[in-house]
């Protein structure tokens, strides 16, 4: 029989439009797709009049920069979907032509590759990644990485364009250049030792914190060098850190960390508490609480607590061993996409919520509060838990008086906003309204007010609130106020009871009386 089908062609690629400022495309996180990439930038940088040797250095730079990213951020988890494509751009941006990579893999900056000696080049027979960084820099005119946490990091390549002066690629440009090039990593000392946070430790801190949340953990901070760096350097955040020498290359296997908002708030959060998966089981978790714990022996706040998420026991079962007591349930706290990644079977479409857990650092003085009746009982039972005596005081009739004043904190990362009545006025019930209105339009999540118990206009301001949806959360001590009360409103959230895993008779108290709101509201 004869074969009548046509033969099959493969078509010639066209060079791209010089019209056209910038080329896009995604390829796979793999060397196979280093072709792809030289093969898109020689062209447009043959259309901007690069000549032949110059775009042949382009594309080895090309190839190098890819050999880079794959081995920072892809080879120790090469399945993860998070890590599987490459986003890769190619721009016109005069005065330079610009390759930009961008991968969503592994937190990393080129401090993680060894230095590569050109005096020595025997030593790119055992360290091929300091060759490939080395190569790198040496053939471009500009060379940068930038770390943007879960929007990824970019490594950016840049050419002068020819009309803009001859590629220049002498070793004393790059001094000068926005990259200082690569530091030696230093080898880790004796296994699972427990020290400060060093400056050098940043970057590794933000690819542990991936390994276990992936780029689903609430502070987006927590990924990004710089930002952990300023944050212990302002005082809203001090870490330990474990290093072990057996951990496959990791300068640091465990994290943990006291945390603030402001340097000066009465009461830090214990967070950040992570360790490597290799890691796991074996008492390092234990080490760090132990060591963060006395640590809090000799701090001036007055209060330490956690967020203990709700998926899961454990947290609660870890802190309450440490004496951290629920005293408040916050409800759709965190971000569906909040993930434990060493944790199965978690996925789910509802927010996740959280027990607030305090620990007193020091004996608190009698407070007197001026409480709402309907509240009594989900507040008085959770501060004696704690050790902390409220004295509830006659209700006062007085209307609330003057202009209501706000201090209004949204956060992007939970999609919530955080607010704290400084004072409540007479028009409380209208300003909430309003700001209600403007959170709902923009789709935030959850609303947290926070009303401060010793003062006598707090049962009026409750009557305010609770006829817009406001549901009570419970006690919430020294944030900011000595005895605060903690308030929730939910934008369109659905939640189901049976979903938050409770550890003792006062989280399951505070689940069933919270939850007894929210149905109530919700006309369940």
């Amino acid at each position: 029989m004869a074969d009548c089908s046509m033969p099959t062609q493969t078509p010639t690629p066209q060079p791209p439009d010089p019209r056209h400022d910038w080329l896009r495309l995604s390829v796979p996180a793999h060397p196979r797709a280093i072709a792809i990439v030289q093969a898109l930038l020689s062209a447009q940088a043959s259309t901007q009049g690069f000549t032949p040797a110059q775009r042949m250095r382009m594309q080895t730079a090309a190839e190098e920069a890819l050999l880079t990213v794959l081995r920072c951020a892809h080879d120790d988890e090469p399945d993860a979907d998070a890590a599987s494509v490459l986003d890769i751009l190619v721009a016109v941006l005069p005065p330079v032509l610009q390759l930009r990579i961008t991968d969503h893999g592994l937190p990393y900056d080129l401090s993680l590759v060894p230095q590569y000696d050109p005096a020595q080049p025997d030593s790119a027979v055992q360290d091929d990644a300091g060759l490939s960084a080395f190569l790198m820099h040496q053939l471009v005119d500009r060379s940068r990485v930038l770390n943007l946490g879960a929007q990824g990091q970019h490594v950016e390549l840049e050419w002068w364009l020819p009309q803009q002066g001859a590629l220049t690629t002498p070793v004393a440009n790059h001094a000068a250049s926005d990259h200082a090039g690569p530091t030696p990593v230093e080898p880790a000392p004796a296994p699972t030792t427990l020290r400060p946070l060093e400056a050098g430790d940043a970057i590794h801190l933000a690819r542990l914190m991936y390994r276990s949340y992936g780029y689903s953990y609430v502070n987006p901070d927590m990924y990004i060098a710089e930002r952990i760096l300023a944050r212990g350097q302002d005082g809203r955040l001090t870490s330990w850190v474990a290093q072990a020498q057996d951990a496959a290359g990791a300068p640091i296997v465990g994290h943990i960390a006291l945390m603030k908002d402001h340097r000066d708030d009465p009461a830090l959060e214990v967070g950040a508490a992570v360790v490597a998966p290799d890691q796991r089981g074996g008492g390092l978790l234990g080490q760090l609480l132990q060591t963060v714990t006395q640590a809090l022996e000799q701090r001036p706040e007055a209060a330490a607590f956690v967020h203990a998420v709700t998926r899961h026991p454990y947290t609660q079962k870890t802190f309450g061993r440490l004496g951290y007591l629920p005293t408040a349930l916050l409800l759709a706290y965190t971000p569906a996409s909040l993930q434990f990644r060493s944790i199965p079977g978690q996925a789910s479409t509802q927010r996740g919520s959280v027990f607030y857990a305090c620990r007193l650092l020091r004996p608190a003085p009698s407070v007197d509060v001026h409480l709402p009746p309907d509240l009594a009982t989900l507040v008085l039972p959770r501060a004696a838990d704690i050790g902390m005596e409220l004295r509830p005081q006659p209700l006062r009739r007085d209307a609330l008086q003057g202009a209501t004043q706000l201090q209004v904190r949204v956060e992007p990362a939970l999609n919530a906003a955080f607010v704290v009545v400084r004072h409540a006025g007479a028009d409380l019930g209208e300003v909430l309204q309003r700001a209600l209105r403007q959170w709902c339009r923009q789709q935030v999540d959850a609303i947290y007010l926070s009303l401060d118990l010793c003062d006598p206009g707090t049962p009026a301001a409750w009557e305010c609130a609770a006829p817009l949806g406001f549901l009570p959360a419970g006690l919430t001590p020294y944030m900011p106020w000595p005895a605060t009360l903690a308030l929730q409103y939910l934008n369109n959230q659905w939640l189901q009871a049976d979903a938050i895993a409770t550890v003792g008779p006062a989280a399951q108290a505070l689940r069933d009386q919270v939850f007894a709101a929210y149905r109530q509201r919700e006309c369940l």
